[in-house]
């Protein structure tokens, strides 16, 4: 080292400087924050056009989802000619996702706006951990954080 050169000193015990390649992942965890912080109120469908039908039938077919019905996927139920129940099959997407929303709206019982609200979480935490997945092989493939 030149004598004019000096070094930095360490930081005090219990206040280490945040490592720029650390500084990425914190900025990435602060945005998708917002989007939980941002969504508490929506307890409720608000958005026009497919979005109303496509969540009622998701948590429609996750409602039903139950050893009762043979873990059927169906968004409706009536009485067949023979007495027996005739279902309205719908199993466009995997079971996995119906098993979560059910899961997630459980605890709530018949209160539509809370299972509403933790649907969406569900939803939010899902893109999340996608978010963060992206992130990872991104940083991995570019060799390059801020990429």
């Amino acid at each position: 080292m030149s004598a004019g050169a000096r070094a930095r000193p360490d930081p005090p015990p219990g206040r280490e400087r945040i490592r720029p390649e650390r500084l990425t992942l914190l900025l990435l965890l602060l945005a998708l924050s917002i989007l939980f912080l941002c969504s508490f109120d929506k307890g409720y469908l608000y958005r026009t056009g497919h979005s109303h039908y496509h969540t009622a039938l998701s948590l429609a077919v996750a409602e039903n989802l139950s050893p009762h019905h043979g873990f059927r996927l169906f968004r409706g139920r009536r009485q067949g000619p023979v007495g027996a129940p005739a279902y309205e099959m719908y199993s466009r997407y995997p079971v996995g996702g119906y098993a979560l929303i059910k899961l997630a709206i459980l605890p709530f019982g018949n209160d539509l706006s809370a299972q509403i609200l933790a649907a969406r979480m569900l939803m939010l935490l899902l893109f999340s951990v996608a978010a963060l997945l992206a992130f990872h092989s991104l940083a991995r493939i570019t060799s390059q954080r801020w990429v």
